[in-house]
């Protein structure tokens, strides 16, 4: 009975307390898309902005204030005004490595591009994926051509290709309706069949949207489309992966067969049209499908995950009883010593969580670097999702996971708690009795990890104020003070740090 009202206790303040962070951090109405939607005058941002919204800062995502205001369909002088406004040059940096003229094409805003091109917006960049502004535009099925032409009259080339070696045509074909974008890239040069660099040519972008009018008016023009790829892939690994956030149906495997194209196929790399399915598709009779075919639900691809691991670690219950079903090994791993249950707890629900641990996931495993469960059930937490991270947590402990163990390189709640830059986790290892003292492998205690990464003084007061010992040193001899001191976060936000000495 005291075991229960402890860790009742201990959930409840910890909720307590993240409903009041979140009342503390109020919401920056500039992140919000429909604030843009509702085209407010430069009058109502600049009150805003007095009112204490950042026009400037970037969120988690590393989206801002322009970048939002871009995809919210904001009108040009907007645009112009929080240009304007110190911090939002024309190339600054956002989401995925992108500047402004990325989300300006993206949105197909050819006036917008202008404007920002002739401010200065560079063309020469590509983002984190291996994009630059032509293919950026085309892998989303941009429409409009005046933003190609615009990318074309400003350095860039229909040669640019993707990471994958695709060209722009190949690009946009995967979110073609129609032949229209597809011709216009044809007209200006490229040929219709362009292969990537394994091998990959239009049928298989195309089958990635499940189009069939368009994939047999691609057999009618001649496109090879039944050969295998460089890695031994067809069209039915990339209609198993389907579009962003979209799964084809089974007419479109069925399409796809009558073709000609085996539906049993194993890449080189081990991948199978389940890989991708598993993870995405909510269609049992898809699975089953391919199930029937003798796809093995135990089909490991280079890095060791399974058609089951996928879906343990994206999919809802069902597809996961399903598969489970035809599992070996329910504590299987991947490469990186994962098993379902570790990426379950990462990144799904109580309810799958619970059930594979009904079916014999081991509560114990470890991965390849030593870290057990809590890293996984730290790693899910967000503030929107609470809830669910509550009802985790609990299932777990009352299943015998002890969060307050030091991990295999020494890290504690706290050290693994800091990594999310919020209270939330902090109090919950308070909660959890955890030493705020206890060093890692590398010698760092939670306050000096604080004192390297913080931006504000906030957290490294609250460790403080819990009991850290600002005494304790680095193996260099470094003191909290010390670190601060080089934190250029901590510099740029003129933090007075006088109180860790």
């Amino acid at each position: 009975m005291k075991k229960s009202i402890l860790k009742n206790g201990i959930l409840g303040a910890f909720l307590a307390l993240g409903t009041l962070v979140q009342a503390q951090q109020q919401s920056n109405v500039f992140l919000d898309r429909d604030f843009w939607g509702a085209n407010p005058s430069i009058e109502t941002i600049d009150l805003k902005i007095k009112e204490g919204n950042d026009p400037v800062k970037r969120n988690e995502r590393s989206f801002d204030a322009v970048a939002t205001a871009i995809l919210g369909d904001a009108p040009l002088l907007t645009i112009e005004h929080l240009l304007s406004i110190e911090g939002n040059d024309v190339n600054k940096l956002t989401h995925d490595g992108r500047t402004y003229i990325f989300w300006a094409a993206s949105k197909g805003n050819v006036e917008l591009m202008e404007y920002l091109l002739k401010q200065g917006a560079r063309t020469d960049i590509s983002d984190d994926h291996g994009y630059n502004l032509l293919n950026f535009a085309a892998t989303g099925g941009q429409k409009n051509t005046k933003v190609y032409d615009l990318c074309l009259e400003n350095g860039l080339k229909l040669t640019d290709v993707n990471h994958n070696g695709a060209n722009a045509l190949l690009l946009v074909s995967q979110r073609a309706e129609d032949f229209s974008t597809i011709n216009y890239f044809i007209s200006k040069g490229l040929d219709l069949n362009s292969k990537d660099a394994d091998g990959n040519g239009i049928f298989n972008y195309v089958a990635k949207s499940g189009n069939t009018d368009m994939l047999d008016q691609l057999i009618a023009k001649g496109v090879d489309y039944k050969n295998l790829n460089k890695e031994g892939g067809n069209a039915m690994i990339f209609a198993s992966a389907g579009g962003r956030g979209t799964s084809n149906d089974l007419d479109v495997f069925k399409y796809l067969e009558a073709k000609g194209i085996k539906a049993n196929v194993t890449t080189k790399n081990g991948l199978t049209p389940l890989h991708g399915l598993a993870g995405k598709t909510k269609d049992a009779a898809v699975i089953n499908y391919f199930l029937a075919k003798g796809v093995d639900a135990n089909q490991a691809d280079q890095n060791g995950n399974t058609p089951f691991l996928n879906a343990a670690g994206r999919n809802d219950l069902a597809i996961v009883t399903l598969l489970q079903k035809e599992v070996k090994d329910i504590n299987a791993t991947n490469k990186k010593g994962e098993s379902a249950l570790t990426l379950a707890v990462e990144n799904n629900s109580t309810e799958v969580v619970s059930y594979l641990i009904e079916k014999g996931a081991d509560l114990n495993i470890k991965d390849a670097e030593g870290n057990n469960l809590t890293v996984y059930l730290i790693n899910s937490f967000s503030p929107r999702n609470k809830e669910d991270f509550k009802s985790k947590l609990e299932l777990l402990t009352s299943k015998g996971l002890d969060v307050s163990k030091v991990q295999a390189d020494g890290n504690t709640l706290y050290h693994l708690a800091l990594d999310h830059k919020g209270f939330e986790l902090l109090k919950l290892a308070d909660q959890y009795k955890v030493d705020i003292n206890a060093k890692n492998k590398e010698g760092i205690t939670p306050l000096l990890k604080s004192a390297m990464s913080s931006k504000d003084d906030k957290v490294l007061k609250y460790l403080l104020e819990n009991g850290a010992d600002k005494s304790i040193t680095t193996e260099f001899e470094e003191s909290a003070f010390d670190l601060a001191s080089e934190n250029e976060l901590l510099k740029a936000n003129n933090v007075n740090i006088n109180f860790l000495k």
